[in-house]
């Protein structure tokens, strides 16, 4: 069984991966245009693009 440590470290790792976070943020943003019909597009836009600022590391 994994443990809270291991798992915390995974998550942190995954975090620092730009191309994976961008790749999430993006699914969860196409996701939600989807289910919207597209009529938030713009506020899923900032949403998307305030969070990849948060996450990730452009480096």
């Amino acid at each position: 069984m994994v443990g809270f440590d291991e798992l915390k470290n995974k998550a942190s790792e995954a975090l620092q991966n730009e191309e994976k976070t961008d790749g999430a943020l993006d699914s969860a943003s196409n996701f939600v245009n989807e289910k919207t019909g597209g009529k938030h597009e713009d506020k899923v836009q900032q949403g998307r693009d305030f969070l990849d600022g948060k996450v990730g590391d452009e480096r």
